[in-house]
């Protein structure tokens, strides 16, 4: 999936206004102009859509915990390391702004028939490192994602 399909699929599953989308980037101090993102928004077979950026897509999430959780964005004191926007990342951070316990997870992917075992969701959570952590394939996170549209189906103003 791309980093557009992404933001989409979340602003759809939680009923995202487009104003609501830029509060979420101004809380990281990110230039997000209007049209960039009805340009992002809109589908790919328009030749006036254009596809998001990783770093966009990062500065989402990470705007959207913020906003979820109404904290302020952290000091930045030093230049960070560019940190590789993984879906196993993409699927921890919507978890984190979301609140998700392992049951909700687990009842999201099962929305979508996704057939995948309460210890497969926590080896996606798992370090790199650890021996059974499980990448997180474009699969598993479209199934997620459609799986999160359907869970907050019935409440329209969730955000």
């Amino acid at each position: 999936m791309n980093p557009s399909e992404i933001i989409i699929a979340i602003k759809e599953a939680l009923n995202l206004n487009r104003p609501k989308m830029l509060t979420i980037y101004s809380l990281l101090d990110y230039p997000m102009s209007k049209e960039r993102l009805d340009k992002i928004l809109k589908n790919s077979s328009n030749k006036q859509s254009a596809i998001a950026t990783y770093e966009e897509l990062g500065l989402f999430l990470d705007g959207l915990i913020l906003f979820k959780r109404k904290e302020q964005p952290p000091k930045q004191e030093q230049e960070e390391d560019e940190v590789i926007l993984s879906n196993n990342l993409i699927l921890k951070k919507i978890r984190v702004a979301l609140n998700l316990k392992e049951v909700e997870l687990l009842m999201i992917f099962q929305l979508t028939d996704f057939e995948i075992s309460k210890s497969k969701i926590k080896d996606l959570f798992r370090s790199e490192e650890h021996p059974k952590h499980i990448e997180c394939s474009n699969k598993i996170l479209k199934a997620f994602l459609e799986g999160l549209n359907e869970f907050y189906y019935e409440s329209s103003d969730y955000l």
